[in-house]
């Protein structure tokens, strides 16, 4: 219900309809705009009446402009997850059609699975397109799009996205203050230094040796047995138990109390497995300090959470047993190394950091001056779930940190992020 009542004030309106005549459909394929192609414009039914217009920006920029029938006089653009790569608009599965929303998307100027990272290799235009120029192309030619549809541009423009989608909203707000006057940016891919160095040090102690993927160092019955442990630890903290933790946050467990006495066995932990636990909640360390956040306590033993994200358990001649491996692992090869050859094994924190120093400011919105975006009156609304096991929820709320008053930040952030949301 939550959920619904705030989507509800994000995306919803009455759909009042539209009074002036609309360009027929067809003949947007005659639309013209400097460095645009469009390739095809053709009615539909699904999910509502609409006009799909497809095209092309510069060289390889493949968008998608949806533009129902009646209309409510707005406008809002989708985000992409992952490595995009498909012409997609995460504000299509927030019912934006529905609610008689015009809505665009993009494949941010690449085609690839969502985690294949292989398009990045020798091509740096690729990743400026996916770090934050499609974005900003087709918001610019969508919204005029609209404009020649509707014979009059929208009244009110915002944007929707979560994980690298969250990224792309926390970047339109940071470079691009007036594309929209609100912004919805659920479980941002912030900071890509970060993510990946923790991705791959994760990975490297679950996964010691890249020849052997099918077994990871925390079994299945080592995730259920920290979890209970961690419930037994936590969940009376909030003054109920009932197998949640309200803040997560607050939870000081330590894995080593599950230590085995004797010789490893499944649930009780060796110090092989400990060294695994406190990688993931203590993140990436250098010179013995953090270099980037942890995750918090929480989806030890959900396949979901842990399981898919961070520790397997894979299966069989598993070539990638989880996303943090698939995504870290692409990434560093075809981004940062542009070698498809490189090996986790090779992985140092402190040459990963030189490494970055082109990429991080590329990809990652880190900047928390939001007064150009304010000024212009817009609005940045940020949601985090506290079991996100694939981006950290603590490097939302520090950023957060960063933007308000410390004194002001910590119960807003933390009211925001109990209800648990991820995408």
């Amino acid at each position: 219900m939550i959920r619904s009542a705030l989507l509800s004030l994000v995306l919803c309106v009455a759909c009042a309809g539209t009074a002036r005549a609309q360009t027929a459909c067809a003949a947007m394929t005659g639309f013209t705009a400097p460095d645009v192609r469009i390739t095809a414009a053709a009615p539909a039914a699904d999910p509502v009446p609409l006009c799909k217009v497809e095209g092309v920006i510069g060289a390889e920029i493949r968008f998608a402009v949806w533009l129902p029938d009646t209309w409510n006089g707005k406008f809002v653009m989708g985000g992409q997850g992952g490595f995009a790569g498909a012409v997609d608009s995460q504000a299509i599965g927030y019912r934006g059609l529905q609610h008689g929303y015009a809505v665009a998307g993009t494949d941010t100027g690449h085609t690839a699975d969502g985690i294949d990272g292989r398009w990045a290799l020798g091509h740096p235009e690729r990743v400026v397109n996916y770090a934050h120029a499609a974005i900003h192309r087709v918001t610019a030619t969508a919204k005029t799009i609209v404009a020649a549809r509707y014979g009059r541009p929208a009244g009110k423009a915002y944007f929707t996205g979560c994980s690298n989608g969250g990224r792309q909203a926390l970047i339109e707000a940071q470079r691009y203050p007036d594309d929209f006057d609100a912004i919805l940016a659920g479980a941002p891919a912030q900071d890509w230094r970060g993510l990946i160095a923790t991705f791959l040090t994760i990975t490297r102690a679950v996964y010691p040796d890249p020849a052997r993927t099918s077994t990871p160092t925390l079994s299945i019955a080592d995730q259920q047995a920290i979890r209970a442990a961690v419930l037994a630890a936590c969940d009376k903290a909030d003054g109920l138990a009932d197998g949640v933790m309200t803040d997560p946050s607050t939870c000081r467990f330590d894995p080593k109390r599950l230590a085995c006495s004797v010789e490893n066995q499944d649930g009780c932990l060796s110090p092989a497995e400990i060294a695994a636990v406190e990688a993931i909640t203590k993140g990436p360390q250098l010179d013995g300090k953090p270099y980037f956040v942890g995750f918090p306590f929480g989806g030890e033993a959900d396949p979901a959470g842990w399981g898919g994200w961070l520790v397997g358990p894979g299966g069989a001649g598993a070539a990638r047993p989880t996303l943090a491996y698939a995504f870290g692992l692409d990434f560093a090869r075809y981004f940062v190394a542009q070698n498809p050859t490189w090996s986790y094994t090779d992985f140092d924190l402190r040459r990963f950091t030189a490494d970055m120093k082109d990429l991080q400011p590329l990809l990652s919105p880190l900047d928390p001056d939001l007064s150009a975006f304010r000024r212009q009156g817009g609005k940045l609304l940020l949601y985090h779930g506290w079991s996100d096991a694939a981006l950290s929820p603590f490097m939302t709320t520090r950023y957060v940190d960063a933007v308000i008053e410390p004194s002001e930040t910590r119960a807003q952030v933390v009211r925001a992020l109990r209800v648990g949301w991820d995408c």
